[in-house]
C-alpha cells in the first residue's frame, strides 16, 4: 500500500488498484480506458464538489481496484441530509452526463453503466449508502440493513441464473456482484 498526505488528506492507495490496472491495460483498448478513468475522476468530482458545497471536511481518500472511498472528517460530521447530497454526488453528474450524451455516445454509454453500478444497493457503492443514510434520517436503521440483505440475496441469485444462462462470459461481472453481495451478508 501506499501511502501519502495531501493538505490535511490522507491518500492511501492498495495494490489492488495496480493490479485493476494491469488487466485493464491488457485489452489494449486504450480509447475506453480513458473514458472510463475519466468518468470515474468526473463521478468522484460530483462527490467532492457536494462535500465543498455541504462543508465537509475531506479526511482521506482510499484506491483500490473496487474503486474509491473519500472519507470525512470525523471533527466536521455532518448531518444525514448533508451525507444524502454527497452521495449523490458522483450518480447524479453520470446522470447528468449520459442524459446530455457529452463528448460521445461511448462517453455517455460509459457513464451510463458507472451511473447504474453506483446505486446498485450495497453499503460499499453510493446505492448501499443511499439506503442506509435514508434509513438513518427516518429512524429506520434496522429496516435499512434488512433492505440490503434482501437485495443481496436476490442480487446473488440474480447473478447464478445469470451465469447459468450466458456461462463464463458473464463470470467477471458477476464475480464482482457477488463479492458485494457476500459482503454485505457477512
Amino acid at each position: 500500500m501506499i501511502k501519502f498526505r495531501i493538505l490535511s488528506a490522507d491518500f492511501k492507495i492498495d495494490f489492488s488498484f495496480f493490479m485493476f490496472m494491469a488487466l485493464i491495460f491488457m485489452t489494449n483498448n486504450y480509447r475506453n480506458i480513458i473514458m472510463f478513468f475519466t468518468a470515474c475522476a468526473i463521478h468522484e468530482l460530483g462527490h467532492l464538489v457536494a462535500m465543498l458545497f455541504t462543508g465537509a471536511e475531506i479526511k482521506s481518500i482510499f484506491i483500490s481496484g473496487l474503486g474509491i472511498n473519500i472519507m470525512q472528517s470525523r471533527e466536521n460530521l455532518i448531518s444525514s441530509g448533508r451525507s444524502l447530497l454527497i452521495l449523490s454526488g458522483g450518480i447524479t453528474l453520470n446522470l447528468l452526463i449520459f442524459l446530455s450524451g457529452f463528448f460521445c455516445s461511448d462517453f455517455a454509454q460509459i457513464n451510463l453503466m458507472l451511473f447504474i453500478f453506483n446505486i446498485l444497493p450495497f453499503r460499499n457503492l453510493d446505492g448501499g449508502s443511499i439506503i442506509l443514510c435514508i434509513g438513518e434520517i427516518l429512524n429506520l436503521e434496522f429496516t435499512a440493513e434488512i433492505i440490503l440483505k434482501i437485495f443481496a440475496v436476490i442480487f446473488s441469485v440474480l447473478v447464478f441464473f445469470m451465469i447459468y444462462l450466458y456461462g463464463f462470459s458473464a463470470l467477471p461481472a458477476g464475480a464482482v456482484i457477488l463479492y458485494y453481495c457476500f459482503s454485505e451478508l457477512i
